[in-house]
């Protein structure tokens, strides 16, 4: 068991479902020491987080999970380190869900197009409202055609089946992909500058779909100010895990591990696992906490 779990999410992200406490009593239960609460685009669990943290004796670092653009490809960064409370972060979430919001429909209407579907995208908001709708329209579309082909990878104990709308969206509705509808994040660049001026360190989150086999595209992303990659991630197969751990090792760049725990919108990855099995990990730790304290 893994003593670290440095990529973690709460109900504060839009897919997460625990509450900072009870994210804190599982850390103490599966016997973490360091984890870190990285939420998608806002820092509101942190400071609750850090102080249930230091009443167990648990290191708490605080951090969040971007959504950026680099080189047309959605790319997701952590931030760690980072002073939370700049009116920036403390805004981000609200301004990145309205633009979302604009995007969602048009993106199940290309997936009406593009699978010929008898759906009307309009109604399915509606009735699906809520603070991330789309995992219950893949629900809902799987299972009105649980019988088509191109959706038998999704249905249960099918190759992508679990998690079934992340890999759905992954598959089907990111960069490149037949129902992808831009959404204007900010740039890697920015993004990472952002970072750096709140005294933080920059990480490449689960980084095997754009950057895996594509040295060239990931030195360009490093070169724009990336410190570290997330090696080891439940996204990962063992393989890409071996590849970026060698990659870091190679080049001398940051290595960090995270769970990517959700709770029940990914209901396989347990808090403190992914991957890592050599040892205990503690000078991948020791060197990622080096480097956060520069």
């Amino acid at each position: 068991m893994n003593s670290f779990d440095l990529h973690m999410h709460s109900c504060y992200s839009n897919d997460g479902e625990f509450t900072p406490q009870e994210l804190i009593h599982m850390a103490d239960e599966a016997h973490l020491t360091t984890i870190a609460l990285s939420d998608h685009n806002t820092p509101k669990g942190i400071a609750d987080m850090v102080r249930l943290g230091e009443a167990k004796g648990i290191r708490v670092i605080p951090a969040m999970e971007f959504d950026t653009l680099f080189e047309e490809l959605e790319v997701h960064v952590l931030g760690y380190g980072i002073d939370y409370e700049q009116p920036y972060f403390q805004s981000l979430f609200d301004s990145l869900s309205e633009r979302k919001k604009a995007v969602q429909i048009q993106r199940v209407e290309k997936i009406r197009e593009v699978f010929d579907l008898d759906i009307d995208p309009a109604a399915l908001l509606k009735r699906y409202a809520g603070k991330n709708p789309f995992p219950a329209i893949v629900h809902h579309i799987m299972e009105q055609y649980k019988d088509k082909e191109e959706f038998a990878d999704y249905q249960p104990g099918g190759r992508r089946c679990e998690p079934q709308p992340v890999n759905f969206y992954w598959d089907m509705c990111s960069a490149g992909k037949p129902c992808y509808v831009r959404v204007e994040y900010s740039s890697l660049k920015d993004t990472v500058q952002r970072i750096h001026d709140a005294g933080g360190i920059a990480v490449l989150a689960h980084p095997w779909l754009n950057f895996y086999q594509r040295e060239e595209r990931l030195q360009r992303a490093l070169d724009e100010g990336i410190d570290g990659i997330e090696a080891y991630s439940n996204y990962h197969e063992a393989k890409h895990n071996r590849y970026y751990d060698a990659y870091c090792r190679r080049h001398g760049v940051l290595m960090s591990c995270g769970s990517d725990f959700h709770g029940k919108m990914k209901p396989k990855i347990r808090m403190g696992e992914y991957g890592y099995e050599k040892d205990d990990g503690e000078d991948i730790l020791q060197a990622f906490l080096k480097r956060l304290a520069k």
